[in-house]
């Protein structure tokens, strides 16, 4: 299989600003050191390996079972320095930062359990932990579901993941406009891992206009649809404006596009993202005009600064095709851009690869004046 030609990555650069020193979130080597400054405080440092690990010392680092292809890479998210919080509470993990909650579990899966059961489980304790917080509004939130592609009692178990996931949603009173942004993929580490980052203000979602949104798909894909935003545009640390991006497949509508081609998979990401930033900078920028309007202003001042911060994760199914996308990528998001591959499955079967991104827009920061959980309904 050839790599994909080059394209412009101005188009990314464009939409994608770092407009503080230090990103909220970057990738460092394996073995950097990482530690507190006298101005960062770290959130969470996420390394990836063979097995799903926690550091009951340090609830701040957890190790995820999707290894690295290539160059082993940690997922470090910082905020300024100031004081945080970091514990256990039961079998979840946390960090309480600022604005923001770092919280994580790790459900064991017995041979016979019923998957469904357990993600429901999982998700109900996660989730009540995280509406009783200082930090309530869901943000973000990574899932790893062990053999994501098989089948059991009847149903394929990302199906299963889903099924469990919609009714935690469900019985805390979250309803889809609320739902998070979120990524699900297949671990080769038995158990659940999921982690998250949720705020003390809620974000705003935006959706794909060339993607069915994922709540309203049908019965086709599972018992209960899945439970997830496109992206979530929120506010950061020091007045930034964040931009998470969900797990992008190559779907349009609802339907799955390229089946077996990588080439033309990965095309059709490209789009889906491209579709997303594009969104979610028309969105910020109608809210801050909005926002201008109502304190009579002439106008808000949109700046950029400095240079492009994007961040890709990758998640291929076959290890061996990192170098047949990695060309294409760097050219699309600029050669700066950190990139980390991943060895996961996708969540279906008949696809190759799964990318999500984070993005600093350059917009002005509004907070939506909505509630998210049992006040929602």
């Amino acid at each position: 299989m050839s790599p994909m030609p080059a394209r412009s990555a101005s188009r990314v650069q464009r939409l994608c600003r770092q407009p503080w020193a230090a990103p909220m979130v970057d990738y460092r080597p394996e073995a950097a050191e990482v530690k507190a400054t006298p101005h960062h405080a770290v959130l969470a440092d996420i390394g990836y390996g063979g097995v799903h690990r926690r550091d009951a010392a340090d609830p701040r680092r957890i190790v995820i079972g999707t290894p690295p292809v290539g160059l082993g890479m940690r997922e470090l998210w910082r905020l300024p320095a100031g004081p945080t919080e970091a514990g256990w509470a039961d079998d979840i993990g946390y960090v309480l930062g600022g604005d923001f909650l770092f919280a994580h579990v790790l459900a064991a899966e017995p041979a016979s359990g019923d998957l469904a059961a357990i993600a429901q489980a999982a998700y109900g304790r996660l989730l009540a932990f995280v509406l009783s917080s200082p930090c309530p509004a869901l943000l973000r939130m990574w899932n790893y579901v062990a053999r994501i592609n098989d089948h059991e009692h009847g149903i394929e178990r990302y199906q299963a993941f889903g099924k469990g996931r919609a009714q935690a949603f469900a019985d805390t009173g979250i309803s889809a406009g609320c739902f998070p942004a979120a990524t699900a993929i297949g671990s080769l580490a038995p158990g659940l891992s999921v982690h998250l980052l949720a705020g003390r203000h809620p974000g705003s979602p935006v959706e794909n206009p060339r993607q069915l949104s994922a709540y309203h798909y049908p019965l086709t894909y599972g018992p209960r649809p899945p439970s997830f935003a496109r992206a979530m545009c929120y506010a950061g640390p020091g007045g930034t404006r964040e931009l998470a991006i969900s797990g992008t497949a190559s779907i349009v509508g609802h339907l799955t596009m390229h089946p077996r081609n990588l080439r033309l998979q990965l095309r059709e990401i490209l789009r889906n993202l491209r579709m997303l930033l594009a969104q979610a900078q028309a969105q910020a920028q109608a809210q801050a005009q909005a926002q201008a309007q109502a304190q009579a202003q002439a106008r808000v001042a949109v700046r950029h600064f400095g240079d492009p911060q994007l961040l890709l994760k990758v998640y291929l199914r076959d290890p061996s095709l990192g170098p047949v996308v990695k060309p294409a990528l760097r050219a699309w998001a600029g050669p700066r851009a950190p990139i980390l591959f991943l060895h996961g499955e996708i969540c279906r079967r008949e696809l190759d690869i799964e990318i999500e991104a984070h993005c600093t827009m350059p917009c002005p920061v509004t907070r939506p004046q909505r509630q998210c959980g049992p006040a929602d309904h």
